[in-house]
């Protein structure tokens, strides 16, 4: 069974699988999905082409409360298409997912097993999650295409022995751009691009060169924000939101946590049209100061259940049992995260560098939602292909051990 598995197991048929998947993307946004999800990037986007202004609300001015890379991906279908728009984002964005088993595989199989990578690849494209998601107009749809081939590019110059100078400024490209489309990430990728001076991957020369490249396309940003709110924004404003949501009826799972209630939330989500977001990110401060003065244990037993939410469904699907949900996540998370567990063991025993690697890559998109929410599915999908990766290993392993038994007896 597992050696005629094997022969199907090629870069040729993952092609052909991955082509098949992505066509049927597109038929499902086209013929199937009547409603596409929109969130404050697509407002912004709409006031980049109507108004020409990056702002939520044009009668505050600017915003920094999304990074800028998706919503000018959005601008320029609207700018484009128009009324037409969300559709075509939604067949850009299944087109887009073409590339990451593709990148799963290239990056994989420097490490020096194809056939691991072949198997995360198709893992990949059975995933309910991650077909249905290019319909939802979320800045995830393209992150994790960015991600990939950042992670490309930096594992092509680690493993490289003569270092090209286009590969440094690739990189120093990618990670402006990455950094400039989701702020969770940043973190993880500084530390492992200290890791490449520190390791001597590359040399101070090339290192200065990478921050460079990545300083200058970065830093129109940061002279943005100052221009506008007089003040330095490094990255997004929103950080006491996120704290507070997870406070929220709709943010949180447990009831003795739930300290804020729906009308009091919907009257401070109301205030956001009138009231600059930075002036909001005193008022949820405050409301989160006063609900949790002189409990400090709340903010330990909330990034508990973030946790468990991350890591299984969103509050709001916890107790939907439908078959959809059941079946199409609870069910499929829990195997992964079980696969997970036990591919970390057979992990430790093989390379103890990427045992501990993938703690730290586990643990830098687990802390951020522990201290503020886990509200959102699209949370851990930011992160669910490194779990293919991993459990592709477990497959792999349990194949090697087939094979092993097979040739003793």
């Amino acid at each position: 069974m597992f050696i005629k598995l094997s022969s199907l197991l090629s870069y040729r048929n993952l092609l052909i699988a991955n082509i098949f998947i992505v066509v049927l993307k597109i038929l499902y946004v086209t013929m199937i999905q009547k409603e596409f999800l929109t969130l404050e990037d697509f407002t912004i986007a709409k006031n980049i082409v109507e108004y020409h202004q990056y702002s939520e609300f044009v009668a505050q001015g600017g915003t920094a409360f999304k990074l800028p890379v998706y919503p000018f991906f959005i601008s320029f279908f609207l700018w484009l298409l128009g009324s037409h728009a969300l559709l075509a984002i939604a067949i850009t964005q299944a087109i887009l997912s073409f590339f990451t088993p593709v990148l799963l595989y290239k990056i994989i199989r420097m490490f020096g097993n194809e056939k691991m990578g072949i198997i995360s690849g198709f893992l990949f494209l059975l995933s309910p999650a991650y077909f249905l998601y290019p319909g939802i107009i979320e800045a995830s749809n393209i992150f994790i295409s960015i991600l990939l081939l950042w992670f490309y590019l930096y594992f092509r110059i680690w493993f490289t022995v003569e270092i090209k100078n286009t590969s440094i400024v690739m990189l120093g490209i990618v990670t402006a751009l990455l950094f400039l489309t989701q702020v969770v990430i940043v973190p993880l990728c500084c530390l492992m691009l200290l890791a490449l001076l520190v390791l001597k991957k590359i040399t101070l020369k090339h290192f200065s060169c990478l921050l460079l490249v990545t300083g200058l396309l970065y830093s129109p940003w940061v002279i943005r924000n100052y221009g506008v709110f007089d003040k330095v924004v490094l990255s997004k404003s929103p950080t006491w939101q996120n704290i507070y949501y997870g406070f929220t009826e709709k943010g949180q799972l447990l009831d003795d946590l739930k300290l804020i209630p729906f009308e009091r939330d919907h009257y401070l989500y109301q205030m956001r049209d009138e009231v600059n977001e930075f002036a909001m990110e005193e008022t949820y401060k405050k409301e989160v100061e006063r609900v949790t003065h002189g409990k400090p244990h709340y903010f330990i037993k909330k990034a508990a259940s973030n946790f468990l939410c991350l890591w299984f469904v969103p509050p709001k699907y916890f107790y939907d049992n439908s078959l959809s949900v059941l079946m199409g996540r609870k069910v499929y998370v829990v195997i992964l995260n079980l696969m997970t567990i036990v591919s970390l063991v057979f992990l430790y025993k093989r390379s103890r560098l990427l045992f501990w690697f993938s703690l730290l890559f586990f643990a830098n998109f687990s802390f951020p939602y522990m201290i503020g929410h886990a509200a959102n599915m699209r949370f851990k999908l930011d992160f669910e292909w490194y779990q293919l990766i991993l459990a592709s290993f477990l497959v792999w392993e349990l194949s090697r051990y087939y094979k092993q038994k097979n040739a003793s007896v």
